[in-house]
């Protein structure tokens, strides 16, 4: 659990430091917000935060990663893999994010197996 926890920091991290001096203000001031709320495991806050990026740039793609984080975190899941879904679809050569995306698909398939499992 931790190990996820970590890259999970880890890449938000990453698309918090791809921030560049070329991006609206805007945009970097909701991503330094969104990546406090994360800290502070304020999921709705930083779902809140992470959409308001998209609405300014819906081609920003490091917000619908940490949009998955966050849905995930709240249990949300069919909502953060599509979240993850889009990201990979924006930016197929970057491994953070279909590492998330992998993880989480099979994470809900563990999970069904298990629901399966028990209603038997």
């Amino acid at each position: 659990m931790h190990v996820y926890l970590i890259f999970l920091m880890l890449s938000i991290l990453f698309n918090i430091g791809c921030s560049t001096s070329h991006q609206p203000i805007e945009i970097q001031h909701q991503s330094k917000f969104a990546f406090k709320a994360y800290e502070a495991q304020l999921w709705n806050e930083a779902v809140f935060r992470w959409n308001r990026i998209l609405q300014i740039d819906p081609k920003y793609v490091p917000a619908y990663n940490n949009l998955g984080v966050a849905y995930e975190a709240l249990g949300k899941i069919d909502a953060a893999l599509q979240a993850y879904e889009t990201a990979t679809e924006l930016d197929r050569d970057n491994r953070f994010y279909r590492f998330n995306y992998r993880r989480c698909r099979f994470s809900r398939r563990v999970v069904e197996e298990e629901d399966h499992e028990s209603n038997d």
